[in-house]
């Protein structure tokens, strides 16, 4: 007799997935040694997936004619006419199982309870399988329940970043841990805390139902980006604009830069620089050789008139500094703006500016009819949040972001990154 034949472990979801494994692995008349029962995976003790195991082997030359007196889920299924009679005469257990199961009934709870014990012979009469030859080995394959016993008190779960915390007062939509430390960077970044809290706020309850939570970085880079309100329908005619600010505030490098731009694709461009502290000699040396004209004036009408000889693509008004004392200056220089026909004024403010300081600026000069923003010293430092909140509060549009080399229209979305990187 052949004894070398070796005991497989097969593992799946129900008894009905694992047979065809058995069969396919060790052939049609593999013999069932034992089957166990049990729950796997699952957080904490819950959502837990049931499964199922079987031990069976191969059968030896000398045991293949007893096949229909091994056990009942035998590889070789319902086939052989000897376990078709075998599992007629349990249908009346399996009967008894199904409706046991569906009613939950003590008698049940019972059986399921004595088998976790080792004593489920000593439960299940002895007349439910029907007659059977290999009693033993069935006994051996009925399932086996490991009973767990319930701990005193549930362990939370490690803290996931992205897993949403309870829903907030006011909100919608379950807020990401995260959230809470994105909200800190944009105050970090400049903006108050007020506004942080309301875009991110505004992020988890109305871009959430629409994306994952771990993409809520992304939600409120677009929510930020959304607010800021920038520069559009400029159309193909031309335009005259003015560079105001304090002095220092890089409106006289802002007037040199986007002029430059302007020459560098043969743009007729002209410059207008009132009542400069140099006479506008600064300004010409450098902008001249570009094809740059450059008007050094003293005051408005003197402006006008050389202007009004001329069709420029774009007319840029250096503007004379102006700050918080200066109200006798701002006066003047709204009506020199007026004279000249300007119909966009773009307040520079320094991105190293403070809140307190942009909103002081932006308040003595609102005489200007400030129309837009230029964000200016944009390469010295990586936190340029108030002078973008003083644009978003203020619903003016920003128009241009300036460095010591260049200058470029605003790009929301790439400002929103340098806030919340």
């Amino acid at each position: 007799m052949d004894t070398t034949s070796e005991t497989k472990t097969f593992r799946g979801r129900s008894l009905e997935e694992v047979l065809p494994q058995i069969r396919a692995d060790l052939g049609a008349d593999a013999i069932v040694v034992r089957r166990r029962e049990g729950l796997a995976g699952g957080i904490g003790g819950f959502f837990q997936r049931s499964y199922v195991e079987v031990d069976a082997r191969a059968a030896f030359e000398d045991e293949k004619p007893l096949e229909a007196r091994n056990d009942r889920a035998t590889a070789a299924g319902l086939s052989s006419p000897a376990i078709r009679a075998l599992v007629d005469q349990a249908a009346p257990f399996a009967d008894a199982l199904a409706t046991a199961q569906g009613s939950v009934s003590e008698r049940a709870h019972e059986v399921l309870m004595a088998a976790a014990q080792g004593a489920a012979g000593e439960v299940v009469p002895a007349g439910l399988y029907g007659p059977q030859p290999n009693r033993v080995a069935i006994e051996d394959a009925a399932p086996v329940y490991e009973p767990v016993a319930p701990p005193a008190e549930m362990i939370p779960p490690a803290v996931n970043e992205f897993l949403p915390e309870p829903a907030r007062e006011g909100m919608g939509a379950e807020r990401p841990n995260v959230a809470d430390a994105h909200e800190e960077r944009l105050v970090a970044a400049g903006l108050s805390a007020g506004l942080a809290k309301d875009i991110v706020a505004e992020a988890v309850a109305h871009g959430l139902p629409f994306a994952q939570p771990r993409g809520i970085k992304k939600l409120i880079r677009t929510t930020l980006a959304r607010r800021m309100p920038v520069m559009a329908d400029l159309g193909g005619e031309a335009r005259t604009i003015a560079f105001v600010g304090a002095g220092g505030s890089g409106k006289t490098s802002a007037t040199e830069r986007l002029a430059a731009a302007y020459a560098n694709v043969d743009a007729d461009v002209v410059v207008v620089a009132l009542r400069a502290t140099d006479g506008g000699v600064g300004l010409s040396s450098r902008l001249e050789p570009l094809g740059v004209s450059v008007i050094a004036a003293a005051d408005a009408e003197q402006a006008a008139r050389r202007l009004a000889r001329r069709e420029a693509t774009l007319t840029i008004v250096d503007a004379p500094a102006a700050g918080p004392a200066d109200k006798a200056a701002v006066a003047q220089i709204a009506a020199d703006l007026r004279t000249l026909g300007v119909n966009e004024i773009h307040l520079t403010l320094p991105a190293t500016l403070s809140a307190a300081a942009a909103d002081e600026l932006a308040s003595a000069l609102a005489p200007l009819g400030i129309t837009h923003i230029a964000l200016t010293h944009a390469d010295q430092t990586t936190r340029p949040g108030p002078p973008v909140e003083l644009a978003v509060s203020g619903r003016r549009a920003l128009s241009y972001v300036c460095s010591r080399d260049a200058i470029a229209p605003v790009d929301p979305d790439e400002l929103a990154k340098q806030l919340l990187p």
